[in-house]
């Protein structure tokens, strides 16, 4: 049997966010109270960034919990 819940509370989250100066989406590595560190590809290479955070929408926040199973 497996469950989606947290254990201990170990959960993360990915928070998705539209650049509109750069025409593409990312992920936040980081987040700031004035600029975050944002992570997007854009030609095959991958960029890391600090954008002020009035520059950039979030699109969707997804948590991550950890599965257990047991046999």
């Amino acid at each position: 049997m497996s469950k989606q819940e947290p254990i201990d509370g170990n959960e993360d989250t990915i928070t998705y966010v539209y650049i509109p100066d750069e025409d593409t989406y990312g992920t936040i590595i980081s987040h700031g109270a004035w600029a975050s560190m944002i992570s997007f590809y854009e030609g095959g290479v991958e960029y890391s960034i600090e954008i002020p955070n009035d520059e950039f929408i979030e699109v969707d926040e997804i948590g991550i919990g950890y599965t257990e199973e047991n046999l």
